[in-house]
């Protein structure tokens, strides 16, 4: 699975268990309706301005790790 799913899967999981809808998550993150549901989809490359909008929105936190 690639990381653009995975975080899909988590934005997903995450709006459904706030009980929010996705337009909700549009009014806050300012984003497209579109982008939202491509990127839940896991259909979309996110950039790191979107991700820090919806982490925020969803109380998320984005932790790296590097690999050695």
């Amino acid at each position: 699975m690639e990381l653009k799913e995975k975080i899909g899967i988590i934005i997903k999981k995450r709006r459904k268990e706030l009980n929010m809808e996705q337009v909700d998550v549009l009014d806050y993150a300012e984003i497209g309706s579109t982008t939202l549901s491509r990127l839940e989809k896991g259909k979309a490359n996110i950039t790191i301005d979107t991700l820090q909008k919806i982490v925020e929105v969803l109380g998320l936190e984005v932790i790296i790790r590097v690999k050695e």
